[in-house]
């Protein structure tokens, strides 16, 4: 799988998100591309993916260029059941493929970032199939416990007035210190989506229990978190392979 060749050559043991009642794994690549090599790196993924496809290799990804900030940024992104997925050896797609991405996508890529995460599918909405653009929030909290009994409340407040939750909540599974903690998607099926307007969850908690006890509850969230912030991801349709 490609996830396994990307681990082999970097010799290491990053928004649509899918969600089942059971948590997954998302494993996240964020990819820094350098300077000027968008389009080799593109057109190497390209040959890496067909490749891949012509070999029979069965592996599912998403590709999501980064709207704002640092140019160049790649996100890529898996899924798997368990943590035992890890321990197997490469498939021969992969082997087939292997010197194609080490000669035509990795010398493109700057540096990388891996990230593992856990799905928390109680919290979390039902999958779009026809996503397209992503919100993606990153929280860095100081108190883990405040804030997931935050986001449990309101959230559960959320789906029992409008039917379904907002987004799709993630735990991050370690990292360096000042990395996010938790991360929250809202999944759109264009960029048009974000000119609707639509209820915030802190309004529709303010409706349901009041301004006191939604002001107590935002006062928790505040002192819980060191840090936040968001980025605007969009699908490379071109260099995903989604499942259906």
């Amino acid at each position: 799988m490609m996830k396994k060749v990307i681990l082999v050559l970097l010799l290491i043991p990053f928004l649509g998100l899918a969600q089942e009642q059971e948590s997954k794994l998302l494993q996240l690549f964020e990819l820094k591309i350098k300077m000027n090599e968008g389009q080799q790196f593109r057109e190497g993924m390209k040959k890496w993916k067909e490749c891949y496809l012509e070999n029979n290799g069965t592996d599912v990804w998403n590709v999501w260029n980064r709207v704002q900030g640092e140019s160049g940024v790649v996100a890529v992104s898996f899924y798997m059941d368990k943590w035992a997925e890890m321990d197997k050896g490469a498939t021969e797609a992969d082997k087939a493929c292997q010197d194609l991405f080490y000669s035509d996508v990795f010398p493109h890529v700057e540096s990388m970032k891996q990230m593992l995460a856990s799905t928390m599918p109680e919290l979390s909405k039902a999958p779009m199939d026809d996503t397209k653009v992503i919100w993606v929030t990153f929280f860095d909290t100081s108190n883990s416990t405040d804030f997931q009994e935050v986001i449990k409340e309101v959230s559960s407040t959320y789906k029992d007035s409008k039917g379904e939750q907002l987004g799709a909540w993630y735990d991050f599974n370690g990292g360096a210190p000042g990395d996010a903690d938790y991360m929250v998607t809202m999944s759109f099926k264009n960029y048009g989506e974000l000119d609707v307007a639509w209820d915030g969850p802190w309004k529709v908690f303010e409706d349901k229990h009041g301004k006191e006890k939604t002001d107590s509850m935002r006062d928790k969230f505040r002192e819980s978190l060191k840090d936040s912030w968001s980025y605007i991801y969009k699908l490379n349709e071109d260099l995903s392979n989604m499942s259906n």
